[in-house]
């Protein structure tokens, strides 16, 4: 048998320092790690700070180097198992050593007594008669290491036969009995007994370094102990017997148990920088056969045990005072490690049997605790619930609708239209005997009333489906296809508008890219606190203001067109279809997303970073069904993100209130619009002041600022973000009283031009000094609350500047720019495309199994990638639940006056 192995095996177990937290088993919601203050990022950069100066203090650095530099995998390393290396004298004095070794146990037999048992042949060894039961195995076991010293040599088959040795039945005997297995892990310091023999594993570990033990003797020992520690445990019996089989099958070298011990995590480069990252190896874990074996290098001789990863929870003894600030952090300062455990184990029984092993290496008057320990399910043990069984099935049928609905369409509707206009042109050959084109020909025979020989019904070429014929219509792909795709626009469009709002979702799938990548990195630190020591970071971490452009178009467009709808009606308007619209458009794309978040989701990510079903979602989706989710704080905020759109849509309910006054009279909406604007700037500005918050999402501002509040007080309510919303509404009304005509002088388009660019810089870049990572500016609780209050209004404003003069002919080459027509279908991806990035990232960044090394190359290719990906997504979930249901509404209120229904037909295209 071969010790070394069993050696490696216990050394790697007794590795585990520090892994970064964000690991397999835990709910990975988006305000917790991209938005919230007190979320992964940062307390990953909070607690790391604070565990620094422990992880550099001399008792920790000497507990490393006991487990590393001059642990038993070392000491294995230097030993050559060369047999006739050894010599009797050697071995007769190596005998003496391990005697003197067991003496405190020995001396304390006597005063043991084994616990009560049914059993009689097992209480004839209590009471005393199990010390000299020991003893004798003890004697037995010292005998044979002298008389089988030649055992140390390398394993192979036939020493797979040496069980019928002294030792070989001092193990079956510790296998078989429970009592002794519990007596030795009493006795060698072994966990919760409270019994104390003196005998710890770091001073068996001491001798067996000092080099007067030869290494049969070594790895006999070391096995004793090692089961005697499992056997005592309260572990599963498969559990225990699967780690006794691990042991012994990397004594003996078997492929299977050495790709479970290689699978594990270890101590990597990198540690002087932090670099928590420490995964292991899933894929090798569950991997059937290694490239070693697979080559036959390493031949499998013994059953193998099956492996499975888990992370382990290390819970560090840190001073108290680091102990309360990571409590006040929400952070209870543990750590993670990937390892390949067996299969037969379960969370609790590895709890059990590693805090048995870690208990026995103290760190001065302290030990490392291991809880918790979660294993992801892998992909060959994951099942379907119910409710993700539901999903599936209601995917399938949206499936069939539409292949049914592409089919009807381009059979039924398509085709013979192509046919028709074929014959048409066929038909109109012969009539053109002039030397003018067809176009002139049409021209002038239209002037002589000739038109009719053109323009002859075709009856038998028009198809008008029925009520059912159109439903179905309204899934094809084909006809919503080159809906989304088209370029053409209905006249009078504010063209801009496309540009503005796929370079703003871009900007959000760019802040995001970061903010989440960050969390998976094993340069965390390093890239970040280089990041954001750049000034020109700020413009990707001040993304945040991204969003307040979407709030301004949402107001503008709800402003211009409605507007632009009452003129036509004289100021009627059908409330319920104006809300109703809204809602319908919005909400069963909405609550589709949510449902393959809650279900399909958890089931297309595998590895270290596998996470949990939202569990709040289940519980509080009706809250996103009625857009109030966010009056009800961070906890029970289902799809984060989706903040955004319960703002929206509590901004919409509420500008008629602003927008039809301005129809009846000018003065009184302008009256109007300035209170709302004068209350949703002060209000803002007050809760700042009165919370103490931050100027940010990850700081700024007053040193003691209350960064807990930032996001569910400030970033999320509605009274704090409304003020781009009105700054829209106003512009939109502007628009509509000029006609989008309005020719100004060049210095005062210059004039606004640089003033809109000057404060959206202010705003984009003037809080560096207060949120860069070294030696940050401190500012007041007033100026903090005067940022806070104006920041967002004065972003709005500016984005309305370029929009207005885009659309009175005063934006030159970037209204030429942001009108490009290949912005127009990306525009209308724009909602989807929101809905659907975070899950697009989570899958890519959540289903690695090592961490990235990021650097600003890394950082560029993944943006794009995530773009491309995030839209070519949001095209199929539009094809998918947006555009069906949009027709279908046309379906719904189709004997409306058709006059209104191209109105809201212009309504619908513009607010996307």
């Amino acid at each position: 048998m071969n010790p070394i192995k069993g050696v490696h095996f216990v050394v790697h177990i007794l590795s585990f320092i520090i892994v970064c937290n964000f690991g397999s088993g835990s709910d990975l919601r988006y305000q917790d790690y991209a938005i919230n203050p007190v979320g992964t990022l940062h307390q990953k950069i909070e607690s790391q700070k604070a565990i620094a100066p422990f992880l550099s203090s001399k008792e920790f650095l000497e507990w490393t180097d006991q487990v590393s530099k001059h642990s038993l995998l070392k000491r294995a390393n230097q030993i050559k198992l060369d047999p006739n290396a050894l010599n009797s004298t050697n071995q007769e004095s190596n005998q003496t050593d391990l005697s003197g070794l067991f003496q405190n146990l020995i001396s304390e037999l006597s005063n043991f007594t084994a616990p009560e048992t049914n059993n009689s042949s097992q209480n004839n060894i209590s009471n005393g008669g199990l010390g000299n039961v020991f003893q004798n195995i003890l004697n037995n076991f010292l005998g044979s290491l002298s008389s089988n010293g030649n055992s140390s040599g390398p394993s192979n088959g036939s020493q797979n036969n040496s069980s019928n040795d002294g030792f070989g039945n001092i193990f079956q005997n510790i296998l078989q009995n429970p009592n002794i297995g519990k007596f030795i892990g009493s006795m060698l310091g072994g966990g919760n007994t409270g019994v104390s023999s003196g005998l710890d594993f770091g001073k068996i570990a001491q001798q067996l370094t000092s080099g007067n033990i030869d290494p049969s003797t070594a790895g006999k020992m070391l096995m004793l102990y090692l089961n005697g520690i499992v056997q005592y445990t309260n572990a599963s019996a498969n559990c225990r017997s699967d780690v006794v089989r691990v042991i012994s099958g990397l004594q003996s070298t078997q492929p299977w148990a050495l790709k479970m011990l290689d699978a594990s995590a270890k101590i990597p480069t990198g540690v002087m920088n932090l670099d928590l990252n420490w995964y292991g190896s899933y894929d090798e874990c569950y991997s059937d056969v290694t490239t070693l074996e697979a080559f036959g290098i390493l031949p499998t001789t013994q059953p193998p045990v099956n492996g499975q990863y888990c992370t382990v929870s290390l819970n560090l003894p840190l001073p108290p005072a680091v102990k309360g600030f990571l409590s006040a952090m929400q952070n209870p300062g543990a750590i993670k490690a990937g390892m390949c455990f067996p299969k037969s184990c379960s969370s609790d029984d590895l709890v059990k049997v590693v805090n048995a092993f870690l208990s026995n290496i103290p760190l001065g008057n302290s030990t490392v605790t291991a809880y918790p320990i979660n294993c992801p399910t892998p992909v060959e043990d994951d099942q379907l619930e119910t409710s993700d069984k539901i999903v599936v099935i209601i995917l399938i049928v949206f499936l069939i609708l539409i292949v049914t609905g592409t089919l009807y369409d381009v059979i039924i509707v398509v085709w013979p239209k192509i046919k028709g206009s074929r014959k048409e042109a066929d038909n109109e050959k012969p009539i053109d005997t002039s030397s003018n084109s067809s176009d002139s020909n049409y021209k002038l025979r239209a002037e002589n009333g000739e038109i009719q020989v053109i323009q002859q019904p075709k009856p038998q070429n028009k198809h008008n489906p029925s009520i059912f014929g159109r439903i179905i219509l309204s899934f094809s792909a084909y006809t919503n296809g080159k809906k989304i795709l088209g370029t053409s626009q209905p006249k009078g469009s504010l063209t801009a508008v496309n540009g503005i709002r796929f370079l703003s979702m871009s900007w959000v799938i760019l802040g995001h890219t970061i903010a989440f990548i960050l969390g998976n990195t094993s340069n965390f630190l390093t890239y970040y606190a280089e990041f954001l020591g750049r000034v020109s970071s700020q413009a990707i971490f001040n993304a945040l203001v991204a969003v307040d452009t979407f709030f301004v178009l949402s107001g503008l467009l709800t402003s211009y067109l409605l507007l632009k709808q009452m003129s036509k009606t004289k100021g009627r308007i059908n409330w319920f279809l104006f809300y109703f619209h809204r809602f319908w458009r919005l909400t069963p794309v909405y609550m589709m997303v949510i449902g393959m978040y809650v279900t399909i989701y958890p089931h297309l990510i595998f590895g270290p970073n596998k996470t949990n079903a939202d569990e709040t979602c289940k519980r509080v989706w009706w809250k996103n069904f009625l857009y109030i989710d966010n009056f009800f704080g961070i906890k029970d905020l289902c799809l984060g993100w989706s903040w955004y759109l319960n703002n929206d849509m509590q901004f919409y309910i509420l500008s008629p209130l602003m927008i039809v006054p301005f129809y009846f009279n000018k003065i009184v909406g302008a009256m109007v619009s300035a209170v709302f604007l004068l209350i949703f700037t002060i209000t803002p500005g007050v809760i700042s002041y009165v919370n103490n918050l931050p100027l940010h999402t990850d700081g700024g501002g007053p040193k003691d600022a209350d960064r807990l509040s930032f996001f569910e007080d400030y970033y999320i309510v509605p009274w704090c973000r409304m003020g781009p919303y009105i700054c829209g509404v106003i512009t939109g009304y502007l628009l509509y009283i000029t006609k989008c005509k309005c020719r100004m002088n060049i210095f005062v388009n210059l004039l606004g031009w640089v003033v809109a660019a000057a404060s959206a810089s202010a705003v984009l870049y003037g809080i560096y000094d207060t949120v860069k990572p070294d030696n940050p500016v401190e500012l007041s609780k007033e100026v903090t609350a005067l940022y806070n209050a104006v920041n967002r209004t004065v972003w709005g404003a500016a984005v309305c500047w370029v929009i207005f003069a885009c659309a009175t002919g005063n934006g030159g080459y970037i209204n030429t720019l942001l009108s490009w027509k290949a912005f127009v279908p990306l525009s209308r991806l724009t909602y989807c495309a929101y809905l659907v990035h975070p899950l697009v990232m989570y899958v890519y960044y959540l289903n690695r199994n090592f961490p990235f090394y990021l650097s600003d190359l890394d950082f560029v290719y993944i943006f794009l990638a995530n773009l491309v990906v995030s839209y070519g997504m949001a095209f199929i979930l539009s094809i998918t639940f947006e555009s069906p249901f949009m027709g279908l509404e046309k379906v719904m209120f189709s004997s409306r006056d058709k006059k209104e229904a191209n109105s809201d037909k212009s309504l619908e295209k513009h607010l996307q």
